[in-house]
C-alpha cells in the first residue's frame, strides 16, 4: 500500500462499509508514504462498499486527507483489483460538486470466498487445504505462536472433582472417563515446583484455600492458603512472580461502604490492593498492573482504556519433574502417570507450617528479613525439570471453588464457610444465609512445547509493564545454575522457534504416541501491554496489526473463525457472554463497534447447512444472566445487547429455513441457547444464618424458593469432537478485540482421533475431547444418552431441548425439590420463522421482578463498557 499526498502524518483505515477492519501504521512527514503493509480481513458483512481513507494523525484530531470507495459488486468476483486510485474527499461541496482528488494511494485487493475455500466444512485435518504458505494440518495460519507437536492436555470441568463421584462416560478401550480436580492439581504442582511459579490473574487472592476437601486434610498437616503458598515456596528459593490486575475501584488506604475489609476488595471484589499488602516484603514478586493505554494515545483514549478495560488474562507456570528417557515415553502416559511426574504431593509436618505463618505478612519475623529455606526433599534430581502451565477461566479468588453438584446451601457450615460469594445479590452475606452463586467453570493444563508459549506470554507481560527495576526479578534463562535444572529451549531465551515443537520438550513422541496432542496458544493483547509486539514484524504472518501507534494481536477471535469455518456436524459452546457481530443486528447496528465476527459466523454455518440439507447442531450455554445486580443499568444493558446478538443469529437461521422450503423443523433444532440453575430442598443440620434477608427482596424470594442460577463462567469452544478452545476470553468484543482486555487461550487437538485418521473409526472422533464434551454434558444433564453421541442429530438437538424444558419448569416451579438436572433452556421464546420473544409469564428473571429477560439499554453507560 502506497500513497501520494500533500506532506503529513499519515496512516490509512480500511471500512467494510461503516466497520473499520484495519488501519495502518503511521509514517510521518511524507508525500509519499509506503506503508507496505497486508492484511487480511475476515468478513461476514452485508455491505456495499470498500473503502480506503488516508488521514492526517494530528494531535488535535485525524483530518482526511482522501479517500477511495470500492463497490462490493466489483469484488465479489474474485478477480484481483489493484493499481493506482485517485483519494477523492467522501463529502461534497455545497454545491452538490465532488471535491476533485487530492493525490493518489495504490492498493491490491482481493476477495476469497469462503464456500470456495477448499478447507471449507474440512474439519481440522483438512484445514491446511489451498493455503498458499506452509500450515500444518489444524494450524490456524497468521498466528504470533505456531501449533506445537508432542504436547498433552489435561481438562477440566469446575474447580474440585469429589472423589465419590464416577463418570459413566465410556471410551472407546472401554476405560471410563475420569475428571480430574484443577485446584487439587495446581495446589501439587505449586508445592512440587523448585525453580520457578509465576502467576497471572484478573483476580488473585492470597486467603483463597485450593485444596479443602475435609476428608483429604490432617489436623496436623492443614491445607495452605494460596498466600502462604506462595510465600512458601518463595523462601524456598523458588522465583515467584505475579501479575495482577489493577481494579481502580480498590484503594491503598480509604474503606469503601462496598467492603468490609477496607478498600482493598474492590467493587468487582478482585481484591487486588489486599494481595498487594500480603506479599509486601514477603519474597514474592507481585506487581499490579494498570490497563493502560499507548503513551501515544491521547489522554481521553488512555482514559478510557484504563477506566473501562482489564488485564483479564488468566495463568500459572511451574516447573515439573522431567519425564524418565525424554520425549520417549512409554504408555504409562495414556494411564495419566507418566514415570518420573510423580504425585507432586509432600508430606508437610506442624513445624515446616508453623515456619511459612511466622515469615508471612502481618507476623512477627518478617518474610524479608528471613533467609530463604532450603526446598522439601529436594535430592539429587538426574533429569532437567520441565515447564507445565494452566490456563482457563482460572480465577484464583473467592466464590469460584465448586464442584458439580452446585451446591446452594448444603456446603455453606463446610467448604464454603469462610469463602461465602454472592455477586448477584445485592447485600447478600453469610449471617443472612444462601442461596450462595454456584459457579461452573472450564480449565487445562498445558504439558509440552506450547508450556513455553505460555512462559513466553509472561515475559513479554512483565517486560512490557512492569517498572525497570522489576526486570532483574525475573528468572535469567542464560545463567547455568537454571540450565542445570530446567531444560530451557530457545523460546524459554526469547527466541520464538520456527519448528513446531523442541524435541527435548515433548511428552511421548507425536509419532508414536496415540494420545499426543497439537496445540497452539492464542491471545487478544497489544503492545501497550507486552514487549515485543513490532511492526518490524511481518505483521500478517505473525497475525499482528497495526492501530495508530499500538500494534494489536487479537487471534482468539480468527482462531475461532476458523474452527467455525471448519467445523462438519456441531459446535458446542460454554461462555459468560454472547455477544457481538453488531454490523449484522436487525437493530441498534454497529452499536459498541462490537463487530467481532463469531456470533454470525455461527448462524451463516448453520444456514449454510440448512441450505445444503445437512445436519448439523450448536448448543451454546450462557449464564442466565451477567454477574452483578440483574436490575442494574450494566447488566441490563448487557442483557440487550445479548438479545440483539441472539435475535440476529436466529433471523438468519429462519431465513435459510424459508429459503430451503422446511416446515417439519425448528430453529431449535439446528441453534439452542441454555443456561444452568439449581434449587435445594431443605437439609437436616444445615447451616442456620443469624438474620434474615429484607422482606420483599429478591434475597429473601431466591432463599424462600430455594433457587438459584449456575453460574457459567467457561470459555470453551468443542467443533465436532475434534478441536476444542479454553481460554480466558469471552465471546464479546471486549475479549476479542485485542485492543481491549487482555486474554489468552490455547486451540488443540490429538491427531489420532480426528476423521480422516487412519486411526478413527467411520465419522465420529472418539478421543478425549469427545470425552470431556460427553462429561461436561453429564454434568449439566446427569445422565449419559446414546443420542448424546451424535450432537449435530434433529434427534440429540430435541432431547436436550426437552431437558432444558423440563429444567425450567422445575426450576420455576411453586414446589421446591432438588434438582437432579441443571440443563435449562435459555428463557426466551423462539418462533417457527426465527423471530424470538420472552417466555410466557417470564419477560423478567425468577426473583428479580424488575429485571428484564431482554434487557434494557442504558443512556447513561458508554457502549464500549458493556460490547
Amino acid at each position: 500500500m502506497a500513497c501520494a499526498v500533500r506532506p503529513s502524518q499519515a496512516y490509512c483505515t480500511v471500512n467494510v462499509g461503516p466497520t473499520r477492519r484495519a488501519r495502518t501504521n503511521v509514517v510521518g512527514h511524507s508525500s509519499h508514504p509506503d506503508w507496505q503493509e497486508h492484511f487480511e480481513i475476515l468478513v461476514a458483512d452485508e455491505v456495499s462498499d470498500i473503502s480506503f481513507t488516508v488521514k492526517d494523525d494530528n494531535w488535535i484530531g485525524a483530518p482526511h486527507l482522501g479517500a477511495v470507495i470500492i463497490p462490493v459488486d466489483k469484488v465479489v468476483s474474485g478477480e484481483k483489483i489493484a493499481g493506482w486510485f485517485d483519494l477523492k474527499d467522501p463529502t461534497t461541496t455545497k454545491r452538490g460538486k465532488p471535491i476533485k482528488a487530492q493525490g493518489q494511494i495504490h492498493i491490491s485487493v482481493q476477495f476469497k470466498p469462503v464456500n470456495q475455500d477448499p478447507s471449507w466444512g474440512a474439519g481440522v485435518l483438512g484445514s491446511s487445504r489451498g493455503m498458499e504458505e506452509e500450515v500444518q494440518d489444524g494450524e490456524v495460519p497468521h498466528s504470533y505462536f505456531p501449533m506445537r507437536s508432542g504436547c498433552r492436555v489435561t481438562m477440566y470441568n469446575d474447580a474440585h472433582q469429589e472423589e465419590e463421584h464416577h463418570s459413566q462416560v465410556r471410551l472407546p478401550n472401554g476405560v471410563h472417563w475420569q475428571p480430574e480436580s484443577c485446584w487439587d492439581d495446581i495446589y501439587d504442582a505449586i508445592m512440587d515446583c523448585r525453580v520457578l511459579c509465576y502467576v497471572v490473574g484478573w483476580s488473585v487472592y492470597d486467603l483463597i484455600k485450593l485444596k479443602r476437601d475435609p476428608t483429604k486434610s490432617h489436623e496436623d498437616a492443614p491445607f495452605l492458603s494460596l498466600g502462604d503458598l506462595l510465600v512458601l515456596k518463595a523462601r524456598q528459593g523458588v522465583r515467584v512472580c505475579m501479575l495482577v490486575w489493577d481494579d481502580k475501584s480498590s484503594l491503598k488506604r480509604i474503606r469503601m461502604p462496598w467492603t468490609d475489609h477496607g478498600g482493598g476488595s474492590g467493587m468487582l471484589m478482585t481484591h487486588d490492593e489486599d494481595t498487594r499488602r500480603f506479599f509486601a516484603n514477603a519474597g514474592v514478586h507481585c506487581k499490579i498492573c494498570k490497563r493502560n493505554g499507548s503513551a501515544d494515545d491521547s489522554l481521553v483514549q488512555r482514559l478510557k482504556t484504563g477506566t473501562q478495560f482489564t488485564h483479564h488474562q488468566k495463568s500459572v507456570i511451574v516447573d515439573a519433574a522431567g519425564l524418565e528417557g525424554g520425549p520417549q515415553v512409554d504408555q504409562d502416559l495414556d494411564s495419566g502417570s507418566p514415570r518420573g511426574l510423580g504425585s507432586g504431593k509432600r508430606n508437610w509436618t506442624k513445624n515446616k507450617l508453623d515456619e511459612v505463618r511466622r515469615r508471612s505478612p502481618g507476623h512477627n519475623s518478617p518474610a524479608s528479613h528471613a533467609k530463604p529455606a532450603p526446598h522439601a526433599n529436594m535430592g539429587e534430581e538426574t533429569l532437567k525439570r520441565r515447564l507445565v502451565a494452566f490456563i482457563g477461566g482460572l480465577d484464583l479468588c473467592n466464590g469460584r471453588y465448586d464442584t458439580p453438584r452446585h451446591s446452594l446451601f448444603h456446603t455453606l457450615k463446610t467448604v464454603h464457610t469462610q469463602d461465602f460469594y454472592q455477586g448477584c445479590i445485592a447485600g447478600a452475606d453469610l449471617k443472612q444465609g444462601g442461596p450462595r452463586q454456584p459457579w461452573h467453570d472450564i480449565h487445562c493444563k498445558l504439558e509440552g512445547p506450547v508450556a513455553w508459549d505460555v512462559y513466553h506470554n509472561f515475559i513479554q507481560r512483565w517486560r512490557g509493564q512492569a517498572r525497570e527495576y522489576r526486570q532483574k526479578q525475573l528468572l535469567s534463562m542464560d545463567k547455568p545454575k537454571n540450565h542445570g535444572r530446567l531444560h530451557v529451549p530457545d523460546i524459554g531465551r526469547g527466541v520464538m522457534a520456527e519448528d513446531r515443537g523442541d524435541p527435548q520438550s515433548q511428552i511421548g513422541d507425536p509419532e508414536k504416541w496415540q494420545e499426543t496432542w497439537s496445540v497452539q496458544l492464542f491471545r487478544s493483547i497489544d503492545s501497550s501491554s507486552a514487549a515485543g509486539l513490532s511492526s518490524a514484524q511481518d505483521t500478517l504472518k505473525a497475525g499482528l496489526s497495526a492501530r495508530g501507534t499500538r500494534i494489536v494481536e487479537f487471534g482468539i477471535q480468527t482462531a475461532y473463525v476458523h474452527a467455525i469455518r471448519r467445523a462438519k456436524r456441531h459446535i458446542y459452546i460454554e461462555n459468560q457472554y454472547f455477544l457481538g457481530s453488531s454490523h449484522a443486528w436487525l437493530d441498534d447496528k454497529g452499536a459498541g463497534d462490537a463487530n467481532q465476527l463469531i456470533p454470525v459466523e455461527l448462524a451463516l454455518k448453520v444456514a449454510s447447512k440448512i441450505e445444503a440439507g445437512e445436519p448439523f447442531g450448536c448448543i451454546v450455554l450462557l449464564p442466565m444472566y451477567s454477574e452483578g445486580v440483574p436490575d442494574t443499568n450494566a447488566v441490563q444493558e448487557v442483557i440487550f445487547w445479548q438479545g440483539r446478538t441472539i435475535q440476529m443469529m436466529y433471523h438468519i437461521i429462519g431465513q435459510a429455513m424459508k429459503r430451503a422450503g422446511i416446515q417439519d423443523q425448528h430453529p431449535r433444532d439446528y441453534l439452542s441457547f441454555f443456561c444452568l440453575g439449581n434449587r435445594e430442598e431443605r437439609e437436616e443440620g444445615e447451616f442456620e444464618p443469624e438474620f434474615k434477608p429484607p422482606s420483599g427482596s429478591p434475597y429473601e424470594a431466591a432463599q424462600k424458593n430455594r433457587r438459584f442460577q449456575v453460574y457459567v463462567h467457561s470459555k470453551l469452544m468443542i467443533v465436532d469432537d475434534e478441536y476444542i478452545i479454553i481460554g480466558s476470553a469471552n465471546i464479546n468484543q471486549r475479549s476479542m478485540d485485542g485492543s481491549r482486555d487482555t486474554e489468552i487461550a490455547m486451540g488443540s487437538f490429538q491427531p489420532n482421533h480426528c476423521v480422516g485418521n487412519h486411526n478413527t473409526k467411520g465419522d465420529y472422533p472418539k478421543g478425549q475431547i469427545h470425552g470431556f464434551r460427553l462429561n461436561c454434558w453429564e454434568e449439566h444433564t446427569s445422565q449419559v444418552k446414546e443420542l448424546y453421541e451424535k450432537p449435530e442429530s434433529t434427534e440429540c438437538m430435541r432431547e436436550m431441548n426437552a431437558i432444558g424444558d423440563k429444567g425450567w419448569q422445575d426450576y420455576t416451579s411453586n414446589d421446591v425439590h432438588n434438582m437432579t438436572s441443571h440443563l435449562m433452556t435459555y428463557p426466551i421464546k423462539v418462533h417457527q420463522d426465527g423471530s424470538i420473544g420472552p417466555l410466557p409469564d417470564y419477560d423478567h428473571f425468577p426473583d428479580f421482578p424488575n429485571a428484564k429477560v431482554f434487557g434494557s439499554k442504558s443512556t447513561t453507560l458508554p457502549d464500549l463498557l458493556t460490547s
